[in-house]
């Protein structure tokens, strides 16, 4: 499978029209930087990686985190998403990043294993109580 890999400016992003509510808040305008990479196939999205710089709480250094990423289920296991990271990681690095910090749901034993593949090692752990 080709697959090609776009870069793309918060501003075009904005200009998509992106109708989720959730992702356009995390999307939403920053004055750290910030890139989103998209992977197609002959004009068939497969996934996409948000990844921007924050200021780390704990050592108070900038660091790059991954807010959003989704590969499409058909291109799941496929190398869609390690693409993707890998973007995010080499951007991170571009921009001086030590860190590279995401969430993930404790659930989500698929993605846990996934990242765990790729190097994340889990940091914090929330704890929930239902009432």
């Amino acid at each position: 499978m080709m697959m090609i890999i776009h870069s793309y400016s918060l501003y075009h992003l904005i200009s998509l029209k992106l109708q989720n509510l959730r992702g356009t808040m995390m999307l939403a305008e920053t004055p750290q930087p910030c890139a989103t990479f998209i992977a197609h196939s002959h004009d068939i999205p497969l996934g996409f990686v948000h990844v921007r710089t924050h200021n780390d709480g704990i050592s108070n250094e900038i660091s790059a985190t991954i807010p959003l990423i989704a590969v499409s289920p058909s291109a799941q296991g496929l190398g869609v998403g390690k693409i993707l990271m890998n973007c995010a990681e080499q951007w991170a690095k571009e921009h001086d990043c030590r860190l590279l910090h995401l969430e993930v749901f404790a659930n989500n034993k698929k993605a846990n294993g996934f990242y765990q593949a790729l190097g994340f090692k889990p940091e914090l752990v929330t704890m929930i109580k239902t009432l």
